[in-house]
């Protein structure tokens, strides 16, 4: 009876070890997020803080964007076309400063030449928490051996993942790079805009100087302390094109001032960085009055994405003083005036 009990024992043992080691295996090889080589098979890429990591660890490339969903719908090739480098993209919906400067912190760990960082650096987030480290998900990004046990017996990745990613065998990775991440379930049209504005009289403003020393702290630790560290590496700041609509929504809710505050702030901390440059596209008014180039108040087509590469190429709209940052704000504002004007009668009712 003893001898019958160790020999279950022993089968369970191997039978569980046999399974461990499987699914293990089975992980390692197709490897949704590429945590060990750049996959053959297309991966998913419907989780950015999952998905980000391993691009940065297993891709060829000197050149990376970073920043919110506002670049997501951006094509590294046109990047690479504009800069002369080969680029990935690591967006990070919803994010703050914060989680920007964890990635760009990892980034420049594991490319010490990296040439260039285009950081779409959008007012709001410079507001966030500067310990904020909300969806970024740690053991992806380091290099211990013991935390891989995380991904490798992981019940979603096993179950979940793997599955969908066999699903695109035979599906083309050609334009992996462009496509992923992007919005292809939108209308891009001037309605869009007009449908997420909350439509509204003017309310108090917030004080400009609300949350500046948390907008001052993200600069400083999460950008500038590596832009000082990696002087050899570009960083290429840009304030992105939300639309009009964003500014008038924001304008109205009393936010407005506070955006622009930390928007020139940006500029005080880091124009005299010589590895630096600073481009404002938030106050381009003819891209922010487009309106049929965006899918709601914010977020704007692969078009424009291509312009502001092709433009930041070009040297336009480049910020060489906190001057010219404020008189960007100014011309936001006069938008902001003139769009209250042309619909607050239509919608405001």
């Amino acid at each position: 009876m003893m001898k019958t009990a160790k020999r279950w024992s022993l089968i369970t043992l191997i039978v569980c070890m046999s399974a461990l080691f499987f699914c293990a295996a089975l992980v390692y090889i197709v490897d949704p997020f590429e945590q060990y080589r750049e996959s053959r098979i297309l991966p998913l890429y419907d989780q950015e803080s999952y998905n980000n990591p391993g691009i940065a660890k297993s891709y060829d490339y000197d050149a990376v964007i970073l920043g919110t969903s506002m670049v997501e719908m951006s094509n590294p090739s046109v990047i690479d076309e504009c800069f002369g480098v080969s680029s990935v993209k690591l967006p990070m919906r919803g994010s703050h400063t914060a989680q920007m400067g964890w990635q760009l912190s990892h980034v420049l760990d594991i490319k010490p030449d990296l040439k260039l960082a285009i950081l779409a650096v959008d007012a709001y987030s410079l507001m966030g928490p500067p310990d904020d480290m909300e969806e970024i998900v740690e053991y992806l990004w380091n290099d211990s051996l013991m935390d891989d046990v995380n991904y490798l017996f992981n019940r979603d990745v096993l179950l979940v993942k793997i599955p969908k990613m066999l699903k695109n065998i035979s599906k083309s990775t050609a334009s992996k790079r462009d496509d992923m991440y992007k919005w292809t379930d939108v209308t891009f049209a001037a309605q869009s805009v007009f449908d997420t504005v909350t439509w509204r009289a003017q309310g108090e403003m917030t004080d400009a100087e609300y949350r500046l020393s948390r907008s001052t702290e993200n600069i400083e630790r999460h950008l500038k302390a590596h832009i000082l560290a990696h002087p050899d590496t570009t960083f290429k700041i840009y304030m992105p094109p939300y639309s009009v609509g964003y500014w008038y929504h924001f304008t109205r809710g009393g936010l407005s001032e506070q955006q622009f505050r930390s928007r020139a702030r940006v500029c005080e901390l880091l124009l005299d960085c010589e590895n630096v440059e600073i481009y404002d596209y938030s106050s381009r008014i003819e891209w922010i009055t487009d309106l049929d180039e965006y899918f709601d108040y914010s977020h704007h087509s692969e078009k424009m994405s291509d312009n502001i590469m092709r433009a930041m190429a070009a040297g336009e709209s480049r910020i060489t003083s906190v001057e010219q940052m404020q008189q960007g704000s100014q011309r936001i504002r006069e938008a902001v005036d003139a769009f209250a004007a042309q619909y607050e009668p239509v919608y405001l009712k």
